[in-house]
């Protein structure tokens, strides 16, 4: 595998040298063209088969969000869980998926599956582009989707960077300061002309975090660099350093630490997470007349990252009799460190083209990728959450080797367009699994080793209406897919087979631009086979759900909404309701998982699916002054397959309801509703190029609870952030 990748970045290098040559010898150098691999939507969004929403640059600066969950959840069909203060580690869910470390939703930066660790063997999303390098985000759902991949159940975000100056020197400065300790620099120059330019990105963020012993420190440099070779030919390179430092913890608390203090955990001290990330990438686009381009790109990224623990929630749960929940102990003298890396590695060329082969106007897509993962996971035992290994206690192998296939044709007839298209996966894992040397504690033997394949085809077909002034009605129907986690199958120190999550996803939906703005309403269904539950301790394919809902999303005017005469005032909302979200067969979750503990049967709702989140802002624009005054809202959901009730911190207490008794309290019952309040505003004055911005998060200082993974995790506390913007 490693000379094969060699010989395809050799390749892909002498190809574009090889065109180069050519070009160059048929003519001199002309302006550059736009050929972007970029984006993940068409240039004409009126034949876009499905439901979209995309965020600017104009949009962020008027905002100036404190991190990137603050943007996303303004997407209608998003559902945001705040777990670190810094926004990296995200975790978003679409339409009622589990947003844990969105690991069910296709995350991009640039067209590349390049944010998680592992698109395939570990999606989780412990890092996330900085906002302040974004030029600005996508999200494309339905079939639309079958383009890019691996996860096509619910859909996908796109985080395009700033491009590369065309016209001389350019650069930004901004300096911000919050409460919570928070300090933030990011400084911004590049140069360039017709023929290309380079541009240089330093970002650095900290803070106190959410909670005590909760501080981050993240830093990113890019650099960014484009060539026009000519008129046919444009090459962008891209290399990101990223590292971070922190006392971020995944540990939760019990409900009685969380009723003594919601911002601290007993015994904490020392938890620690350091990761250094680097990623390259290339894209080469080759214009092929004016009716056809081919845009090639080649990714890699590289990961070290350490977590270190001070305890975690043991249950001697058994599946096979539902009663022994809540029996299990919390574990804070089994300190534990996770040392992984991550190795990813992908070329995909694709071709767009125009044509009448079938008798129709035509616009083409046909392209494939190959990509490659190597994955080592580790955990050791400590003596203390700071101390000395004291024995080791698994190591996890995975080598991950994946081709996919996609074609996709619109076709155009008048007022009509209809979008088939077809994507083939075909993913073949390696891994090998350590656990300790019986004759040495810090030794590993090796205790099992397993090899799948998984060949998918996953069709799909979407259609586009216009035969109304302004107004787009687009629906599809396509098959969804999200790959085997390597990581998920260890069973009792036995490497089990989990075979992908499918689905059968369908929308219908209407796009319209008024004069006041513009609207989107959207039905969608998800019905998902072979879902995934941690059942007895081992990740199975042991469910199958369903997903219903209905998206609304615009942006108004308030004066042409009411009067017909424009004026400075906006309204927005991003709107969803969830009406179904139910598994649809009966079965059990056991152990430390994403979703819970307990049995469940057929028709419980599943976890962190709020039937209703809405995001509703009021704006005051002008060229020099944007205020904004805006409300969040995130109904009820359950923490557990199994549907425990109780919103109180204790939820639902297996044991009785005295949480001082009973480690596991808190673990299981409802997330309540919350709604938060958030303000922004931000001045410019006409002529100047020195900008000031006042940022604020959780106005009243609600306190509440976001989540109860392995413990109850505390949302937010009120977060205000002031800065300066400058341009040069």
């Amino acid at each position: 595998m490693q000379a094969f990748r060699i010989t395809a970045v050799a390749g892909a290098v002498l190809v574009a040298m090889g065109y180069t040559t050519f070009s160059q010898a048929q003519s001199a150098a002309l302006p550059g063209v736009e050929v972007s691999g970029s984006s993940i939507l068409p240039s004409n969004i009126e034949n876009l088969p499905g439901s979209s929403s995309v965020l600017t640059r104009d949009d962020l600066d008027k905002r100036e969000p404190f991190s990137i969950l603050e943007v996303v959840r303004e997407v209608p069909g998003l559902h945001v869980v705040s777990e670190d203060a810094a926004g990296t580690h995200l975790n978003i869910g679409l339409r009622g998926l589990n947003p844990r470390r969105s690991s069910r939703t296709l995350l991009l930066e640039d067209g590349a599956p390049t944010v998680f660790f592992a698109p395939y063997g570990d999606p989780s999303a412990h890092y996330s582009t900085p906002l302040e390098r974004i030029e600005r985000v996508e999200v494309l759902k339905g079939s639309g989707q079958i383009l890019y991949g691996p996860q096509t159940l619910g859909g996908m975000v796109n985080f395009v960077t700033k491009p590369v100056p065309k016209d001389g020197f350019e650069g930004s400065a901004k300096l911000s300061v919050g409460n919570q300790g928070y300090r933030g620099t990011h400084l911004n120059m590049g140069t360039g002309s017709e023929q290309g330019g380079l541009m240089i990105d330093l970002l650095k963020r900290q803070g106190d975090g959410i909670r005590a012993q909760h501080d981050f420190d993240v830093q990113d440099v890019t650099i960014k660099g484009q060539l026009n070779i000519n008129s046919q030919h444009t090459l962008t390179a891209k290399y990101t350093r990223f590292e971070e430092d922190s006392l971020f913890s995944e540990t939760g608390q019990t409900a009685a630490e969380y009723l003594a203090n919601p911002y601290s955990v007993p015994g904490s001290e020392g938890e620690r997470y350091v990761m250094e990330r680097d990623t390259v990438q290339l894209i080469h686009g080759w214009k092929l007349g004016e009716k056809a381009k081919l845009t090639t790109q080649v990714y890699h990224s590289k990961t070290d990252r350490t977590s270190r623990r001070s305890r975690e929630f043991e249950s001697e749960f058994d599946p096979a009799d539902p009663t022994t929940f809540g029996l299990g102990e919390l574990e804070t003298d089994a300190f534990a460190t996770r040392p992984r890396e991550y190795s990813v590695f992908g070329i995909e060329p694709k071709l767009e083209f125009t044509h009448t082969a079938f008798g129709l106007p035509s616009e083409a897509i046909i392209g494939m990728r190959y990509h490659t993962e190597d994955i080592d996971r580790k955990k050791f035992l400590l003596d203390s959450v700071n101390g000395n290994v004291t024995n080791f206690d698994e190591r996890l192998l995975a080598d991950v080797e994946a081709t996919a296939f996609y074609a996709q044709n619109t076709f155009i007839a008048g007022n009509w367009t209809v979008t088939p298209g077809l994507r083939v996966e075909r993913i073949e894992l390696n891994k090998t699994l350590f656990i300790e040397d019986a004759g040495n504690p810090l030794g590993f033997a090796q205790a099992d080793r397993l090899q799948s394949s998984e060949t998918e085809t996953l069709p799909g077909i979407g259609f586009t209406w216009n035969g109304l002034d302004n107004t787009t009605v687009f629906g599809g129907i396509h098959k969804g897919f999200a790959p085997p986690r390597p990581d998920r199958d260890v069973d009792n120190n036995i490497l089990q087979r989990v075979t992908p999550e499918l689905a059968t996803v369908t929308e219908l939906g209407i796009r319209r631009n008024v004069k006041a703005g513009t609207l989107e309403a959207t039905l969608f269904n998800m019905d998902i086979k072979d879902i995934v539950v941690q059942s007895g301790g081992v990740f199975r394919n042991e469910g199958e759900a369903q997903h219903t809902g209905l998206e609304l999303g615009g942006k108004l005017n308030l004066g042409e909404l009411f009067s017909e005469k424009a004026n400075p005032f906006f309204v927005s909302v991003a709107y969803t309701n969830l009406f179904t979200a139910k598994f649809k067969n009966s079965g059990i979750v056991g152990g430390e998982g994403e979703d819970g503990y307990g049995a469940y049967q057929a028709g419980n709702r599943l976890p962190y699916a709020p039937k209703q989140t809405l995001a509703l802002n009021l704006s005051y624009e002008t060229q020099q002054w944007n205020a904004r005054l805006g409300a969040t809202h995130i109904s009820k959901q359950f923490a557990n397959t199994d549907n425990f009730s109780g919103t109180s911190p204790q939820g639902f207490c297996p044991n009785g309801d005295d949480p001082a008794n009973d480690l596991f309290c808190g673990l299981a019952g409802e997330v309540e509703a919350v709604t938060l309040l958030n303000a922004s505003v931000s001045f410019q004055p006409a002529g100047s190029k020195v900008g000031y911005f006042l940022n604020a998060e959780n106005l009243t200082d609600k306190q509440y609870i976001s989540a109860r993974t392995n413990g109850i995790q505390p949302g937010r506390q009120r977060q205000v952030v002031a800065g300066i913007n400058v341009k040069f």
